[in-house]
Formats: structure tokens, C-alpha cells, sequence
């Protein structure tokens, strides 16, 4: 039993030549093309994801060194200035001069002042302004007792500025005698992070490491205190290194980030943008990419559907030459042009072509000859015998019992010269007759029917298995009967006494889509095998095995069929004897309609 897979397959599987080339090159084209685009449009998107963020990355960290930069350059100055303060002794004036100076050639320094151990200002940037205890301000207290530079939090000064509140150990003769302190505006940072424009959706920030936004193109947000450090970036932020990466933002939506820490200040520059902002342009280009694969396979298709025509198109001219052959037509000869298979394919063609001819030439002068025997041999007993009684005529004209002979004789030779003049005749005309619907079950219960005394006087079983319930055949019931009866007969004369004739109907499923279903008559009988040989020519006019008759039976009852559309077999074995196999095509619902 085959595999209800493959016969679908082989069901649905195109027939036409050109079809299945098409076919063929639309999955070697169209499958390799979307798989190859699909996985090409991907990767590009995932290599534009990784430039975009390393892009970003970059960017965070050359602002993160540019704000590290200025904070150290400030933190360096005010160094040094301590280192020369600590030389300068107890002149407050000289302290003085060292303070101003530093904060002229440093706008960025709001207030610069020298505190005493005991938080006291002695000297101060401010000229003319009341001097302030800083006793209570931690980086003083750290500053003073570690003797280390420490740097505040980022505040807002009453004027709304941003400052950070740097301090300097002083020491005098390698004793820590005060601490140098600097208010230091950031609004220069704050500029550059105002700078760093990354599309409508996309934000620049920079978080202390508490996570409270000290700078933000939105001044409102730094005011509030807000915390900026996405989760991740939280968790990253004890590694000390950049990075970037996507997640899902507050608003459910993806977003880009990229963060670099500002080094010594515990500071983190971060960048966030909406991805779909952050890849329009990607997804642009997967638009672009598609339409692109989308006209490429329509072009492949046409191509294909074209190539598919070009390369059957040879095909189907031979195709048509060989039916044209089939029906007789022998006037197609190709002209060669190719040398590739169909090339050599058009030459056979025209070889079998002429010797068909021949062959067909030969055929007729064969036929004409087995005509000839025939004829004289059905003719040349009868003959004989004719002649016999004529010449004795005259001499016993008067002999009642040679009369009665005469009478008896000459009319049944008479008859037997015109029925074998009437079978020649019908072979030779083969003209069409009218076709209707018809059921094969009543053909064959008639020619049962007709048989049955006949069966009987030889003492030969015959069975009858009809399948019930068939569709109708458009045909001639009359020539379906002469051919049956013709198999038949014959059955019975090759059929010894106590011998068996099978006579059954069937209904035929279509072998292939596109294919008519079938009614078939199979006539079954267990006489003499015949040769292969004998099979091959049985179908020919004037060809029998038996000792009477002139051999056009099978041979007219080939054409009927032939005219019906259908086709007639013989296969003779031991196992199954002979049968003949008539296959009638099913009557269609259009064609009823048409009728």
C-alpha cells in the first residue's frame, strides 16, 4: 500500500512539464531568497543596535572624561594654591593675594576661603564680605583630620547655581594648620551635558552616586532631588566600567542606555533614548530591505515563469508533432537549430518520423497482401464447390436430390461471400455513429442473454459479477455490443467442454488528477494460452488462429472502442488465462448537460 503522503503528493504534483520546472525553480529561488533576507535583515538590525549603543557608550565616555577633567584641572589649582598658602607663614594678606588671584584666573570658584582648625575663616576670596565659620561641613571635618582633598555633593546655591564644595588640607612645617575650601560652580558641566542631543525621545543625565540627578537638561528634575539610575545601571555601577545595553523603560516601552562613571567623584554620565526612535532609521532600512527581496522574487518568478515556457516550449512542439503523428500527419519535420538534448531530441523525432513512414508504407502493402490470402482462402473452397455444382448442373438437372443440394448449398456460399463482403466493408469505412448515455450493465446482460443456448450446448459455465450502482458511458450500445459479443464468441470457440467464461463490470478510480474514471469490462475465459507473439498481433486486421473467418473481428471491435474513447487489452497467462480488458471513460457531468 503506498504512503497516503505520496499519493497526495503524486495527486497534486503539477502534469504539465513547464509547471514543474517553474515549480522547481520558484523553491531553488524563492525559499533560499526569503531565508537568506530574513536572516540578512536581522543581522542588520542587530549590528545597528550594538553601533548605535556603541556609539553611545563612546559618547558617555568622552563627556564623562571632559566632566572629570574640569573638576580635576579645579581640584589641581586649588592643590597647588594650598601647597603655596602653607608657605606664606601667618600673613593674612599674602594668603589673601594667593586666594584672589586663584579665583580671578578661575571664574568657576565662587568663593574661595582659608578655615582654620577651628572652621573659622581667616582669609577669603570674597572681599568685604563677613567671614564664616564651616565647622559643620563634612568635607572640612574629613579634609581636616585625614588630611586628604575631599569634594561635597553637588548643591544649589540661593541664586539656583549648581556647586560643589572642594577642600584642601594645609600644612605648615608638615603640620596640618587649616584647610583650604572652594565653592566650585558646575554650570560648565552642566552645559556640556545640555549639549549631548541624542534625538527628540532622548535624554542626557548625570546621577552622584546615590543616584540623585545632578544635572539634567530638565533643571526641574535636578531641583526636585529626582533619582536617575535605571535598575541595571544600579547594578553595574559597583563594576566601574561603561556600558550600554536595551531594557524596558517605565513606560513599558524599549529604551537604549548607556552610562560611563566620571572616576574619583563617584559620578555616573548616563544616556537613555526610546529604541524606536534610537532605530527609525533600521527600521526604515528593513522596509527598504523587504521591498527590495519582494521585487527581487517577483523578478525571479517572472524570470522563472519564463524560463519554465522557454525550456518546455521545444518540448511541447513535440508533443503536438507526435499526436499529430498518432493521428496520422507525418508533414511536421523539425528544424534543427540546438545541439543540446532537445536538439537531439527534434532529430530522433525526425528519424522515427521517416521510418514510420516506411514502416507505414510497408504496413499497407503487408495489409493489402493478408487481404489477398484471406480473401482467397475463404474464397477458394467456396469457390471450388460453386463451380463443382455448375458444371454438374446441366447433366442432372433432372436429379431431385442434386437439386435439393444445389438449393441447399449455393445460397449459404452466397451468403458466407456476402457477409465476408459486408465485414470488409465495415473495417474500411470506419465512420462515426451517434453516442449517448448508456449503462454497460444492460450491454452485457443482452450479450449474456444472446450466448446462454450457445454456452449451454458446449457445456461451458458462465458467470456474470456486476458491480452495481455505475455511472453511465457515452456511447454507441450497439457497437459496445458488437464488440462484446465478438470477445465473447470468441471465448466460447477457444474454450474446451466443462470450461468457465468471466464476465464482470468494475468501476475505476482516476489513476492521476486531471484523468476521467473508467468503466470496465473484463471477459475472462479459460481456453488455450496464446503466445506473446500472437498478442502482439491480435488486434490486426486479417489476423486469426482459427481455421475460418477473415480476421477482422478484434480488429473492428479495436477501432469501436477506439472511437469511444476507451481502450481494450489482452493479456494471456497459467494463472489467469485470457482476458480482455475494456475500459470505457465514466460520462461527465458537462458532458451530459452538453448531450
Amino acid at each position: 500500500m503506498k504512503n497516503p503522503a505520496f499519493n497526495f503528493f503524486r495527486y497534486y504534483f503539477p502534469k504539465k512539464i513547464w509547471q514543474q520546472i517553474f515549480l522547481v525553480l520558484i523553491f531553488l529561488v524563492l525559499i533560499p531568497m526569503l531565508i537568506l533576507g530574513s536572516l540578512l535583515i536581522n543581522t542588520s538590525q542587530n549590528t545597528i543596535k550594538e553601533t548605535v549603543l556603541s556609539d553611545y557608550k563612546e559618547i558617555v565616555q568622552r563627556a564623562a572624561a571632559e566632566v572629570q577633567e574640569r573638576i580635576q584641572a579645579a581640584q589641581t589649582s586649588l592643590s597647588v594654591t594650598a601647597s603655596l598658602v602653607g608657605t606664606l607663614g601667618s600673613s593674612l594678606w599674602r594668603q589673601e593675594t594667593a586666594i584672589v588671584e586663584l579665583s580671578l584666573k578661575n571664574s568657576n570658584f565662587q568663593r574661595i576661603s582659608f578655615v582654620n582648625p577651628d572652621g573659622q575663616e581667616l582669609v577669603t576670596s570674597a572681599l568685604g564680605t563677613p567671614l564664616v565659620n564651616h565647622a559643620g561641613e563634612t568635607v572640612f571635618q574629613k579634609a581636616l583630620k585625614n588630611n586628604e582633598s575631599y569634594i561635597s555633593d553637588v548643591r544649589i546655591s540661593e541664586n539656583y547655581v549648581p556647586t560643589i564644595l572642594l577642600a584642601e588640607p594645609v600644612e605648615m612645617l608638615g603640620e596640618v594648620r587649616g584647610v583650604l575650601l572652594a565653592e566650585l560652580s558646575v554650570r560648565d558641566i552642566w552645559e556640556t551635558i545640555d549639549s549631548i542631543r541624542v534625538g527628540k525621545t532622548g535624554r542626557t543625565y548625570l546621577a552622584d552616586e546615590k543616584g540623585r540627578i545632578i544635572a539634567h537638561p530638565d533643571k526641574k528634575v535636578v531641583l526636585e532631588n529626582a533619582s536617575g539610575l535605571v535598575p541595571e545601571v544600579s547594578q553595574l555601577y559597583l563594576t566601574g566600567k561603561a556600558n550600554s545595553f536595551e531594557n524596558e523603560g517605565m513606560d513599558g516601552k524599549k529604551q537604549l542606555v548607556a552610562f560611563a562613571p566620571v572616576e574619583k567623584l563617584n559620578w555616573m554620565l548616563i544616556i537613555r533614548q526610546n529604541s524606536e526612535e534610537a532605530l527609525s532609521f533600521s527600521k526604515t532600512m528593513q522596509m527598504q530591505s523587504w521591498i527590495l527581496i519582494l521585487l527581487s522574487i517577483l523578478a525571479a518568478v517572472f524570470i522563472s515563469l519564463f524560463l519554465a515556457r522557454y525550456m518546455s516550449r521545444p518540448l511541447n512542439k513535440i508533443v503536438d508533432a507526435t499526436n499529430l503523428m498518432a493521428k496520422g500527419d507525418y508533414r511536421n519535420t523539425f528544424r534543427i537549430k540546438r545541439r543540446d538534448e532537445v536538439g537531439r531530441m527534434m532529430f530522433s523525432f525526425n528519424r522515427i518520423k521517416v521510418k514510420l513512414l516506411k514502416a507505414k508504407q510497408m504496413e499497407k502493402t503487408a495489409v493489402i497482401g493478408e487481404a489477398a490470402t484471406a480473401i482467397a482462402h475463404e474464397l477458394k473452397n467456396s469457390l471450388v464447390l460453386v463451380d463443382t455444382f455448375i458444371n454438374l448442373l446441366p447433366e442432372r438437372h433432372r436429379d431431385r436430390k442434386f437439386i435439393k443440394e444445389f438449393s441447399d448449398t449455393i445460397p449459404k456460399e452466397l451468403e458466407s461471400w456476402k457477409s465476408m463482403l459486408r465485414g470488409m466493408m465495415e473495417f474500411s469505412k470506419q465512420k462515426d455513429f451517434p453516442k449517448t448515455s448508456m449503462n454497460v450493465n444492460t450491454v452485457v446482460q443482452d450479450v449474456v442473454a444472446l450466448v446462454h443456448l450457445r454456452v449451454k450446448q458446449k457445456n461451458i459455465q458462465l458467470f456474470l459479477r456486476e458491480q452495481h450502482n455505475i455511472p453511465n458511458v457515452l456511447g454507441n450500445a450497439e457497437k459496445i455490443k458488437q464488440v462484446v459479443l465478438n470477445i465473447v464468441s470468441n471465448s466460447i470457440d477457444a474454450t474446451p467442454l466443462g470450461g468457465a467464461i468471466i464476465v464482470e463490470t468494475n468501476w475505476l478510480a482516476a489513476e492521476m488528477k486531471g484523468e476521467a474514471e473508467h468503466i470496465e469490462i473484463k471477459i475472462t475465459n479459460t481456453g488455450k494460452i496464446i503466445s506473446q507473439g500472437e498478442l502482439n498481433k491480435i488486434f490486426n486486421p486479417f489476423f486469426t488462429t482459427k481455421s475460418q473467418g477473415m480476421g477482422l473481428g478484434l480488429a473492428i471491435s479495436y477501432d469501436i472502442i477506439k472511437q469511444h474513447n476507451g481502450r481494450i487489452d489482452v493479456q494471456s497467462n497459467k494463472v489467469q488465462g485470457t482476458y480482455f480488458s475494456i475500459k470505457l471513460p465514466v460520462l461527465q457531468k458537462e458532458m451530459v448537460e452538453k448531450g
